[in-house]
C-alpha cells in the first residue's frame, strides 16, 4: 500500500430490532436517535442490554477525506464483521460481505468524495441460524458488530493483487507475485529485498521487469536462520511495484525460513522431528470479547510459552491477522481453522452452504498463507464426515486447498473417528478425544480405541486435536476425579498426556482448552439453554477467563516435557 488510513474511532451506532433501516434508506443519512459505540468492538460488551443480542445494527461515520499523492484507487478494508454486513458510501451501495472471521476488501476509488465529506454505512446482521457457517449451537458465544479494524488503503492505477512467499530450509525461496490492473503499454518493475535484522546490508536485493501480471522471483538465502518454536527467527521482505519507474504499491511482512514435511509417521519440521503440544485457544478476552489486544494476546502466548507449550490450535474460526504474527514471532506453530463446524447431512447437501465453505476458506488460505506459524489448515470441525454428501465433497475441498497451499497439512478435528470415512484424504488424523468427561469410558477403553484408529491408517500420522475436562477456578475437592474441582481437571489431563506420550503413533496433542470462554445459549426444544455450562462458561480451560490460572496449568507445565523425552 502506497497509504493506510485507520478508521478505528467512535461510530455512530442504532439497534434496528425490527430491521426498519433498509425501508427507510438509514444508508443515505443518520437516522435520529443514535449512540457512540468505539469501533472496533463487539457490541455485546458496549452495553448491558445487548449481552445476548444477536440480529441488525447500523454503523455510520462521516468524515472528511483529503487527497493523497501519487494515490489512484482506494479500497476500504475490513479485518472482520460478524456475521453478514451490507456497506454504502455516500448513499450508494459499494459491497456485502458474509462471514464473521475473513477479512475482505472493497474497492470505493468511484463512490469516495476526495477533499470533501463522506458518509460510510453500515448494516451488520449476527444472527446465525442452521445454514450459515458456523450453523447454530456452536460451543461458542456469538459477538456481534465491526469487532475488527477498518481502514481505507490506497494505491497505484496498479497494485499489488497477491503475494505468495513459500520458503524451504535450504534457504530456498520463491516469491510469486500477481499485479492487479496490469496493462501492456507499462514498464512494470519489481523491487525485493529481503532484510535481516542483525546485518546491516539486506541478504537479497533485487529488481525485475514483470511483462504479465504474474512473476515468480525464486532467491536463495545463504546459510539461513532457521525459524523454529526455540528459535522464532523472521526475515523482513518487502516488495516495490514500480510502472514507469513511479512507485504503484508496496507489500511487507516478517517471514521466517522453514519447512514442513511427514516422514515415517511423525510430523518434520526443517528435517528434523518435533512433538507437539498445546493449547486450544478462542480469540476472546475480558471486557473486549472478541477485539484483538495487542497486549492482552501478548500476555496469553507468554503464559503459553511459560506453560511449556509449543503448539496452539486457534478455534475455530480464522482469527485477527496480528495474532498469527505474534505466534510467528514468539515461536508457536499453530492450527488455522476454517468454521466449518459440526455439518451435518443436511449442511452438506446444501450448495449455498457449500459455495460459502468454498469462499471462506479461499479466503482465509490467500489472507493468512504468508504467516510461518501456520502448520496446519483445519478444514473441519466435528462433522459428520461419515455421511455420503460428506465423502462427496470432503476430497473436492481438499484438492481446493492443496492447489492454494500445498506446503501445510490439512486435517479435520474429528469427533467421530471410528465412524469418520474421510480419514484417508487428510494428511494426518485428527482425534477430538473425550472419553471419561462426556461418558464412563476409563483410559484403559482409550487406549484401545486409539490403537484401533490408527491401524487403519498405518501409514498416517495421529494427531490428538482437542480433549478436557471442567474444572472450576476455586473449587477443590478432598478426594480427586470429583468432577468440576481443580484436582480432578489437573489429574485427568495428566493421565491423558502419559496415555499418548507412550503411543508411537502420535505425534502430539492439543488441550481443550488454555482458557475458559463464553458460550451462547443452545436452543433444546425451543428453550434457551446452557447444557454443562454453568454461568454460561465453558470451564475447560488451564487457565479461567480472566486468566488466573488453575492447578492443571501448573501440572501440564511440567508433564509437557514428558514429549521431550518421547523416542524421535
Amino acid at each position: 500500500m502506497l497509504k493506510e488510513i485507520s478508521l478505528n474511532s467512535y461510530w455512530e451506532f442504532k439497534l434496528d430490532r425490527k430491521n426498519e433501516g433498509l425501508g427507510n434508506e438509514w444508508y443515505t443519512a443518520i437516522p435520529d436517535n443514535t449512540d457512540n459505540i468505539w469501533v472496533p468492538s463487539c457490541w455485546n460488551e458496549s452495553d448491558e442490554e445487548l449481552f445476548d443480542y444477536e440480529g441488525v445494527a447500523w454503523y455510520f461515520r462521516k468524515f472528511i477525506f483529503k487527497e493523497i499523492q501519487d494515490v489512484k484507487r482506494y479500497v476500504l478494508f475490513f479485518y472482520g464483521v460478524n456475521y453478514k454486513c451490507d456497506i454504502w458510501l455516500n448513499g450508494k451501495a459499494v459491497g456485502s460481505h458474509t462471514g464473521g472471521f475473513t477479512p475482505f476488501e472493497i474497492d470505493i476509488t468511484e463512490s469516495l468524495v476526495i477533499n470533501g465529506e463522506n458518509l460510510i454505512a453500515v448494516r451488520v446482521d449476527s444472527e446465525i441460524n442452521n445454514m450459515t457457517s458456523p450453523p447454530i449451537g456452536v460451543d461458542w458465544f456469538n459477538y456481534g458488530g465491526i469487532y475488527r479494524d477498518i481502514s481505507i488503503i490506497g494505491t497505484g492505477e496498479s497494485w499489488l493483487e497477491d503475494v505468495t512467499v513459500v520458503t524451504k530450509m535450504n534457504g530456498e525461496v520463491a516469491v510469486t507475485i500477481d499485479v492487479g490492473n496490469f496493462t501492456a503499454a507499462g514498464d512494470y518493475s519489481i523491487n525485493l529485498t529481503v532484510d535481516d535484522k542483525d546485518r546491516m546490508e539486506p541478504v537479497y536485493d533485487v529488481t525485475e521487469k514483470i511483462t504479465c501480471g504474474k512473476k515468480t522471483i525464486t532467491l536463495v538465502v545463504e546459510t539461513p536462520k532457521l525459524w523454529s518454536p526455540d528459535s522464532p527467527f523472521l526475515y523482513d521482505f518487502k516488495i516495490c511495484l514500480k510502472k514507469n519507474d513511479k512507485p504503484m504499491d508496496y507489500w511487507t511482512h516478517r517471514i521466517g525460513i522453514r519447512e514442513f514435511s511427514i516422514s515415517n509417521r511423525k510430523v518434520l519440521l526443517n528435517g528434523e522431528v518435533i512433538y507437539l503440544r498445546g493449547y486450544s485457544k478462542h480469540e476472546e478476552y475480558p471486557v473486549t470479547g472478541r477485539t484483538f489486544s495487542d497486549d492482552i494476546v501478548r500476555k496469553d502466548y507468554d503464559l503459553c510459552k511459560k506453560g511449556s507449550a509449543n503448539f496452539l490450535r486457534l478455534c475455530h474460526y480464522p482469527h485477527h491477522l496480528k495474532e498469527y504474527e505474534i505466534a510467528s514471532e514468539t515461536g508457536f506453530l499453530v492450527i488455522a481453522e476454517v468454521p466449518n463446524v459440526n455439518f451435518k447431512k443436511e449442511q452438506f447437501q446444501n450448495p449455498e452452504l457449500l459455495e460459502l465453505a468454498n469462499k471462506q476458506m479461499q479466503d482465509t488460505i490467500k489472507y493468512y498463507k504468508n504467516e510461518t506459524c501456520i502448520m496446519f489448515w483445519s478444514l473441519f470441525i466435528e462433522c459428520k464426515t461419515y455421511e455420503d454428501a460428506a465423502v462427496d465433497f470432503v476430497p473436492k475441498y481438499i484438492k481446493l486447498a492443496k492447489a492454494m497451499d500445498p506446503t501445510r497439512f490439512v486435517v479435520h478435528a474429528s469427533d467421530i473417528p471410528t465412524e469418520d470415512r474421510t480419514y484417508e484424504y487428510f494428511d494426518v488424523v485428527g482425534i477430538n478425544y473425550w472419553l471419561g468427561w462426556y461418558n464412563g469410558h476409563t483410559i484403559e477403553d482409550g487406549s484401545l480405541l486409539l490403537d484401533r484408529i490408527a491401524a487403519r491408517y498405518p501409514e498416517k500420522p495421529v494427531l490428538m486435536t482437542s480433549g478436557g475436562w471442567e474444572g472450576m477456578y476455586g473449587q477443590h475437592s478432598r478426594k480427586a476425579r470429583i468432577k468440576w474441582s481443580e484436582e480432578s481437571q489437573a489429574d485427568y489431563l495428566e493421565s491423558l498426556i502419559d496415555l499418548y506420550v507412550s503411543k508411537d503413533y502420535i505425534i502430539g496433542q492439543i488441550v481443550w482448552t488454555f482458557n475458559d470462554f463464553r458460550v451462547s445459549s443452545w436452543l433444546i426444544d425451543g428453550e434457551a439453554k446452557w447444557p454443562s455450562r454453568p454461568m454460561g462458561i465453558n470451564h475447560k480451560g488451564v487457565l479461567d477467563f480472566y486468566r488466573r490460572p488453575k492447578l492443571s496449568y501448573y501440572r501440564l507445565q511440567e508433564a509437557f516435557k514428558k514429549w521431550d523425552e518421547k523416542p524421535v
